[in-house]
């Protein structure tokens, strides 16, 4: 092989290696966060939506993420280096079931002041879930109970109520195609940042909350069907922009 031939071989390689797919900025510095992830496989694509919004916090410079599936981590001192955990999984499924003492884990790190943000199916409340889910929450989506939560797919209007929080600034209505939970049981003190109107009735969408120490911040928007190019709603510019400001929002005291 000619040197004019290896050189062009390497420039090649080079270049395909220095255009990562999802190019990431390092957070040195940044809030450590656990994004716990996983659950039922063949219902929500969670190791994609994973992937996409941990690459989202770390581009901006401002967090550093560990991925994980298995809940067991909760239970252990590892956990005590990270600022936030991010909850986005439906693990009502009794392969994935939080034990009661990983709920008590979870609990006893957003009262230490820990940061918490919880996405769509991460509020599906187990037969077992204890209630102080909805206390920490504000609100949990269940069949045990009432009211009994509804689900509709389709394109809504997501309107924000708090223009005043920081979570919202630069944040319109913004139109959406997701998965809508209503009939949720909330608490009676939860303020919602943004809503959308569904049968005549405006269903909180997003909000924050406190527990002990703790900020909360809960969207239950961001449904991604499982199997490849399916659409997913955190690629819309505003709700990731939502969640983002939302998670600054829950370290910012940390």
């Amino acid at each position: 092989m000619s040197r004019f031939a290896l050189f062009g071989l390497c420039a090649a390689v080079l270049c395909v290696v220095d255009r990562p797919a999802h190019a990431q900025k390092r957070a040195p510095g940044g809030a450590k966060v656990f994004l716990l992830s996983g659950g039922q496989r063949q219902h929500h694509g969670y190791r994609d939506q994973a992937l996409y919004l941990s690459a989202a916090l770390e581009n901006t410079g401002r967090f550093e993420v560990t991925i994980g599936e298995d809940a067991a981590i909760l239970e252990t001192p590892s956990m005590q280096k990270y600022q936030m955990l991010i909850v986005a999984a439906d693990r009502r499924d009794e392969e994935f079931k939080f034990t009661p003492a990983q709920q008590q884990a979870i609990f006893d790190l957003v009262r230490s002041g820990r940061g918490y943000v919880s996405i769509h199916g991460a509020d599906n409340a187990a037969k077992d879930w204890r209630p102080e889910w909805k206390e920490m929450l504000g609100g949990v989506f269940s069949h045990f109970g009432l009211p009994d939560g509804k689900t509709r797919k389709g394109s809504f209007q997501v309107k924000i109520v708090d223009t005043t929080s920081p979570i919202t600034q630069g944040i319109g209505d913004f139109p959406l195609k997701d998965e809508l939970y209503y009939q949720m049981q909330m608490a009676d003190d939860v303020h919602p940042l943004a809503v959308i109107e569904y049968q005549g009735k405006e269903w909180p969408v997003a909000w924050t909350h406190t527990f002990g120490k703790g900020r909360v911040f809960h969207t239950n928007l961001g449904h991604r069907d499982f199997g490849p190019d399916k659409d997913d709603p955190l690629r819309n510019p505003n709700l990731l922009k939502l969640i983002l400001q939302g998670a600054d929002w829950s370290v910012a005291t940390r």
